[in-house]
């Protein structure tokens, strides 16, 4: 296969970046849309920073190829949930606290969002945990209203593909 396939277009506000990909991504399928690839099935795990105040939060975008059967699953602390537009589509959030790491299982930050793609018909999980305020969370749900699910311009990071 000769070309780029891309998970999802992710404008993020400044300060903040991604990384490239931590591990390779895990691609299962891909659908073509136009001239353009896009994951259909898969998975990738990026970092999201703020360099200026040295603040980092996992990132891991989960492709699935059919709409979502069921509901989001919650956080140990619930700090907001509702509805929200994603790529143009209608989808659902969560913010909260739930557990991370194999022994101590310490509560750290998390957001949560989910919408189905009926164009390209897939559901895209955005998934972001780490040490940063609720508040950062935040502004970052509000960048991933913008995100590029499908469509003819190019995401403007090309991190995420």
């Amino acid at each position: 296969m000769v070309g780029t396939i891309e998970f999802v277009g992710l404008d993020l506000p400044a300060p903040w970046r991604i990384t490239k990909a931590l591990v390779t991504p895990e691609v299962q399928t891909t659908i073509r849309e136009d001239e353009r690839q896009w994951v259909a099935a898969g998975e990738t795990r990026h970092v999201v920073f703020d360099p200026s105040r040295r603040v980092h939060t996992d990132l891991v975008i989960r492709i699935m190829p059919s709409a979502p059967r069921r509901p989001l699953t919650g956080f140990v602390e619930q700090a907001a949930a509702g509805v929200v537009t994603v790529g143009g589509h209608p989808g659902e959030f969560q913010i909260g606290r739930r557990r991370s790491g194999w022994l101590s299982r310490r509560l750290i930050s998390a957001l949560r969002v989910r919408h189905y793609c009926d164009r390209t018909q897939r559901t895209i999980l955005i998934d972001l945990s780490g040490d940063v305020a609720v508040d950062d969370l935040r502004v970052l749900l509000e960048a991933l209203g913008h995100l590029e699910c499908h469509g003819s311009a190019g995401p403007t990071d090309p991190f995420v593909r």
